[in-house]
């Protein structure tokens, strides 16, 4: 890479930094808070926003996601709206995720957390936060909660990865993402045939696990009108969200922690002190500093008003874009006192981390498990900083963090 490249690679990761969004942002909040042009409608208010999602009717889904569903995990709910097959295709994947898991998935979030960062003490307490925990947790849960081991660790990620880039991020259709992606999809595909056919003969002799095939299976016997097809579309989508998700989300989380040493220092002491809901408070505001979904889109299905009674009151017309800025929204004065501060008491339902309304994320409740959990065992780390022999900051592929090197010290 010339130096010009570099110069136009550091240009573009400022104006994709959450530091520019957040600047951008509070412009676009005074000045333009909903704004129009060229069939794209951007919201940037925490109560816009939460009008965009909660309003189904007007604002759809399809347009962004269906398509690339149907061409990579096959048609799943996530791209669908309000409509008896979407009603009927969640419950069935909503039947396999049970409350009472909730004890289940921490036990296995916090059992691969401790042989990851035992392994790194092996090491000397140097390790890479991403590739060796955040990304390696959500393998876990999905291969023992889940019941999706996939064929290896390596194979999992890779799938993971661009089967949920080329879904939800590839905007701008990038034909390397997508080739990826449609190589992943064959994969995945014919993996998750095998695995449903082999857990189906389990099933028959009595001897299939608990978990989330296991009982999707299971919910086939009692209701023959869910085929092996629905069966595979519900297990292709509801795992491709789970993995770097989880991950960017973790990784960003421990950033913004490490920026701020007192903020670390004080999850440290409620993680010591197993003061479950100060700890939460740490995770769920260290994340709004750099969310994991800085913005969510929408297709407007008719024209509407929002914002109606209020100085910024707009018709959206039938067929813009809509863009929802999350990270906007979570830093509106309106919503979030003093919000440029990091303050760990805030309202744990006033974050927007996982959407709002009908397409609120499949995995809320399972989030929020596995992420304060993750970072608990971090944050209990020896003067947990970032590795002097590294470049002091998350490297990315693309939009997934992919590299954060890290150092605790390891009691002699």
């Amino acid at each position: 890479m010339n130096w010009l490249d570099r110069i136009e690679s550091e240009i573009q990761g400022w104006f994709t930094s959450p530091e520019a969004l957040r600047t951008i942002s509070a412009e676009l909040r005074s000045l333009a808070p909903i704004a129009s042009v060229a069939g794209w409608t951007i919201v940037s208010r925490y109560d816009d926003v939460r009008e965009v999602l909660a309003n189904d009717r007007a604002f759809g889904v399809t347009e962004v996601y269906a398509a690339r569903m149907d061409r990579t995990t096959g048609t799943f709910f996530l791209g669908m709206e309000n409509t008896p097959q979407y009603q009927r295709e969640a419950g069935i994947a909503r039947g396999a995720v049970r409350a009472e898991d909730a004890r289940r998935i921490g036990m296995i979030v916090e059992s691969s957390a401790r042989e990851l960062l035992s392994a790194a003490k092996q090491r000397g307490g140097a390790f890479d936060a991403v590739g060796e925990f955040s990304r390696v947790i959500p393998i876990a849960l999905l291969r023992e909660y889940f019941g999706v081991p996939g064929p290896d660790q390596a194979t999992m990620q890779r799938w993971m990865r661009y089967l949920f880039w080329d879904i939800f991020l590839n905007q701008d259709d990038d034909r390397a993402v997508r080739a990826k992606s449609g190589a992943c999809s064959g994969e995945l595909k014919a993996y998750l045939e095998g695995l449903i056919r082999e857990r189906k003969a389990l099933v028959s002799r009595g001897d299939a696990p608990d978990d989330f095939v296991t009982r999707m299976i299971r919910q086939q016997a009692a209701d023959p009108a869910i085929d092996d097809d629905l069966i595979r579309r519900n297990i292709g989508g509801v795992v491709v969200g789970a993995v770097d998700t989880q991950s960017k989300a973790i990784a960003h989380i421990a950033d913004e922690l490490l920026r701020r040493p007192a903020a670390l220092e004080s999850a440290r002491r409620a993680a010591a002190t197993n003061d479950e809901a100060a700890l939460a408070g740490h995770v769920w505001e260290a994340l709004r500093f750099n969310p994991h979904n800085a913005v969510l889109f929408r297709r407007c299905h008719q024209d509407v008003v929002i914002a109606a009674g209020t100085d910024r009151e707009t018709k959206i017309a039938k067929g813009n874009t809509v863009v929802a800025l999350m990270i906007s929204a979570m830093f509106d004065p309106a919503a979030f006192e003093r919000p440029d501060e990091f303050l760990t008491n805030r309202p744990n339902d006033s974050y927007l981390h996982f959407g709002h309304g009908q397409h609120l994320c499949f995995g809320t409740r399972i989030n929020a498990i596995v992420l304060p959990i993750a970072i608990k065992a971090l944050a209990l780390l020896d003067h947990l900083a970032y590795d002097e022999r590294g470049p002091g900051k998350i490297e990315y592929e693309g939009p997934f963090p992919d590299r954060m090197l890290l150092r605790f010290d390891v009691p002699k």
